[in-house]
């Protein structure tokens, strides 16, 4: 959805060569509405997300990364409800766990861990 309105200013690539793993209900989704909405600078260059699968021992990394600004630079002092709600989540389900990291280069990197194969979809 957030492509097609944004066409011209919004590219999204994958690596997603690791699919044999499922993630709690309404994870990615708006993993990704916060890096488009984060990341999206109307008067600046396009905005580029990559979301990226790796296995990893007996677990799954999705990784979902953009070169806007750093996540502590967008950070208005608003409340991050759904990041807190996607942790309460992984938390909960599948005992996975969410990090957020400034990318090199400019921008944020969020990572969703699931430890372990079984894990409720």
């Amino acid at each position: 959805m957030e492509q097609a309105s944004f066409s011209d200013r919004l590219f999204v690539d994958y690596d997603t060569p690791h699919t044999q793993f499922r993630v709690p209900p309404l994870t990615m989704q708006p993993l990704v509405e916060n890096a488009v909405k984060h990341g999206m600078d109307p008067e600046g260059e396009p905005l580029h997300i990559l979301i990226r699968t790796r296995q990893i021992g007996n677990g799954s990394k999705i990784i979902v990364e953009n070169d806007g600004p750093d996540f502590e630079a967008a950070n208005d002092n608003e409340p991050h409800i759904a990041l807190s709600n996607i942790e309460q989540r992984l938390k909960m389900m599948c005992g996975g766990d969410l990090t957020i990291t400034p990318r090199e280069g400019g921008g944020t990197v969020v990572t969703v861990t699931i430890p372990c194969e079984d894990q409720p979809q």
